[in-house]
């Protein structure tokens, strides 16, 4: 008979928690406090330029170079397909949506528009009431209920660019199988080898798409910026570092780190190098006050839990309190899971109104 051997207690081994005991309080977290405007002036001058180097991309800017590769009269709206340049041998691939009536040369200094940014699953067409090879299908489906055509109706001009990775910008020759599939690990892997990070890329893009805006007609003091889920994600993280934008709408994206994406399984496509140690999801959103912000929450929602979203907003209040701007911070937290609801987006649209109807701050006056 063989006597069992006890085996001898070991330390904790496992990967999250070892890693995540690592987690503290973030270099520039929004101060704590009572924190005065010119405080909270000085903190995002800190840590916008702080981020700005952790999404910093390892090429120059590039002509836009856009062209047209498609044109359609819809019910309501005209839909031009468009390609640009966002980077050496990179295309970006956007539809630019404008409803019937609006006549983006014709208004003084340009019209408002809104650029909107898709979450994960097919791409940009789940925003445009089209399924995956572009074909019509119901507005309203699937858990982004095509938000960028509901702008469209509400009469906003909305440019929906799609992610690198997602929808027509997969790699079709590395033989993606499934239409809904991204391809956010294999490009996660490729640019952290050349020096940078997916999402870091995704945010050029978008820059890129603010730079591209007022040569479609865009009044380029009144850009807004959009996202559901992933697409929340990159409204978030470029509303933080670029204050170009002047509205920005998160559905299903605010928390924290330690709460959803550090704490379960997620996309890749969530990680940009040593951002955690610098700055948490609520900072990010911080450097969005005072413009106005929207951020959609389900009570529900197993990717980003509730109790994390309402930590997030304890912080970003302080922010916007901080420039006398609670207005401006919208919330809508509703008895759903992982899904928009876009109740309050006509409220974040209304901020977007033509410079010669409503007084709002310039760029300069963003940056004071």
């Amino acid at each position: 008979m063989v006597t069992p051997v006890p085996t001898p207690p070991v330390p904790e081994a496992g990967l999250r928690p070892v890693l995540l005991s690592w987690l503290s309080t973030p270099r520039h977290a929004f101060p704590s406090g009572e924190v005065t405007r010119a405080d909270a002036l000085a903190w995002q001058h800190r840590a916008r330029a702080r981020l700005a180097a952790l999404l910093a991309v390892p090429f120059d800017p590039v002509p836009l170079n856009p062209r047209t590769l498609e044109t359609v009269q819809l019910d309501g709206y005209r839909r031009t397909m468009l390609a640009f340049d966002t980077a050496p041998g990179m295309s970006a691939i956007a539809w630019w949506v404008v409803p019937d009536g609006v006549d983006t040369a014709a208004q003084p200094g340009g019209t408002p528009a809104l650029i909107a940014s898709p979450g994960h699953g097919i791409g940009a067409r789940d925003l445009l009431a089209m399924d995956a090879v572009g074909h019509p299908r119901p507005e309203g489906e699937g858990y982004q209920q095509d938000y960028a055509l509901r702008a469209v109706r509400l009469g906003v001009p909305t440019l929906v660019v799609e992610p690198l990775g997602f929808g027509v910008r997969r790699d079709h020759a590395a033989g993606t199988p499934d239409d809904d599939a991204s391809e956010c690990a294999a490009g996660s892997l490729l640019a952290s080898m050349l020096g940078t990070s997916l999402p870091a890329l995704r945010v050029n893009d978008l820059r890129r798409a603010v730079d591209l805006l007022p040569q479609l007609g865009a009044d380029p003091d009144s850009i807004g910026l959009v996202g559901t889920s992933g697409g929340g994600q990159l409204a978030l993280w470029t509303g933080a570092v670029d204050p170009r934008i002047a509205v920005v709408g998160v559905s299903c994206y605010l928390n924290t780190f330690a709460t959803s994406v550090l704490a379960m399984e997620h996309c890749p496509c969530n990680a940009a190098p040593g951002l955690a140690v610098e700055l948490d999801m609520p900072d990010l959103a911080a450097l969005v006050a005072p413009r106005p912000l929207l951020v959609e929450a389900g009570l529900r929602d197993p990717i980003f839990p509730i109790q994390g979203t309402r930590a997030a907003l304890d912080v970003v209040r302080r922010a916007y309190a901080a420039f006398d701007a609670a207005d401006r911070l919208l919330e809508d937290v509703v008895d759903g899971g992982h899904a928009g609801s876009g109740r309050l987006l006509p409220e974040l649209l209304a901020h977007l109104q033509p410079r010669d109807t409503r007084p709002r701050p310039s760029l300069p006056e963003r940056l004071a």
